[in-house]
């Protein structure tokens, strides 16, 4: 049934944060959601390096095939949980104190994960952010030459090069997938060791330099002092090749399943809100995978308002749906295993890029 004109104008009377952006931010700000639970936030965190010692602590210890893979399963998800969560940080959403995110962000990205956090803001924080998923700009979906998730990419590269897309990258793509961990802490490096050839003084350049060096004293040097360096590299090797799968599913869920779309070059300067929200999907999880994503569930709400802490994230979700619901914008849910499977199979089957994402728009209940 059409709502009409003043049926309309009665709904935003009773919730006039649908009447504009402006206005669902008003409601936002009075709601208390851009407040900080930073308590909370530093608990998780804690809970997150718990799983992780206690992971490391039973693999180094136990020679019972069960009590490996149990290690072997709380150091995964302990490493996940800590990316998930300083990525809030690198947001500086994670507690009230700009300082502390920067430390959370370094400690957590730098020293614990491998990755630089100077590259990752700048990679995801701003490229990303600002046009997820436009061709042309942002890269997190460009995986040539290696492989192409892109329709027209796939089918019309010629040679060899398109037969190996077509036919062959589905073969080696399950396999790679678990060097991406390692292509993460390449791309890092090269940006910031350029970086800092440009500008030698930039403090922060030097702090994330400083960081590696305690990544590498911290998971390799150290241990070489009581294990095997074969065995503490075989260690390294399998910790980020496992690291690797759990953040592919984990960033890829949001935007690489045909319901996000992929959007042409010139389809960065459309509206904000539509660019958000036409490329992106919220994942519906249970108490534990909110736990373990730190907001990346909520990706549509968290590209929105990436200043929001993750906390608040589920209230802050109803409202944007509401909104987006009322003003003709997508705001689509997945459940995990299934976005998890439509996530695989773009690579067997390439998502096509649209030229003009207002297609991409539902009908307004408004």
């Amino acid at each position: 049934m059409e709502i009409t004109t003043q049926s309309k104008n009665e709904i935003t009377q009773d919730k006039p944060y649908l009447s504009s952006l402006s206005a669902l931010k008003k409601e936002i700000k009075m709601r208390g959601l851009y407040k900080k639970d930073t308590k909370i936030v530093l608990l998780h965190l804690f809970l997150h390096v718990v799983f992780t010692t206690v992971g490391i602590a039973l693999f180094i210890s136990s020679t019972n095939l069960w009590l490996t893979l149990l290690a072997t399963a709380l150091l995964l998800l302990g490493l996940l949980g800590i990316g998930t969560h300083t990525h809030n940080s690198a947001h500086y959403a994670s507690t009230n104190s700009k300082r502390l995110d920067d430390v959370l962000a370094y400690v957590g990205n730098v020293i614990i994960m491998g990755f630089s956090i100077n590259y990752w803001q700048y990679k995801h924080n701003i490229v990303h952010h600002k046009n997820p998923n436009i061709v042309g700009h942002d890269f997190d979906f460009d995986f040539a030459p290696i492989f192409s998730v892109i329709k027209g990419e796939k089918d019309n590269t010629p040679g060899l090069h398109g037969f190996y897309y077509r036919y062959l990258q589905g073969i080696i793509f399950p396999v790679a997938i678990g060097f991406l961990a390692f292509d993460i802490q390449r791309q890092g490096l090269a940006y910031l060791l350029g970086k800092m050839r440009k500008d030698k003084t930039n403090i922060r350049y030097c702090f994330d330099l400083g960081c590696h060096i305690l990544h590498v004293i911290f998971w390799i040097a150290l241990p070489c002092l009581w294990f095997e360096t074969s065995d503490v590299l075989l260690f390294y090797l399998l910790r980020n090749a496992l690291l690797s799968y759990a953040l592919f599913f984990t960033l890829g869920a949001s935007h690489l399943v045909p319901e996000a779309v992929f959007a042409s070059n010139d389809q960065s300067s459309a509206d904000f809100f539509l660019k958000q929200t036409a490329t992106t999907i919220n994942i519906r999880t249970n108490w534990y995978g909110r736990f373990l994503m730190s907001g990346l569930d909520y990706q549509i709400d968290h590209h929105l308002f990436v200043g929001v802490c993750y906390t608040k994230l589920p209230e802050l979700s109803k409202l944007v749906k509401e909104y987006c619901d009322f003003n003709g914008y997508s705001h689509i849910t997945m459940p995990m295993l299934p976005a998890w499977m439509k996530v695989i199979g773009v690579f067997y089957n390439a998502k096509p890029v649209i030229n003009d994402l207002e297609l991409s728009r539902p009908i307004a209940k408004g």
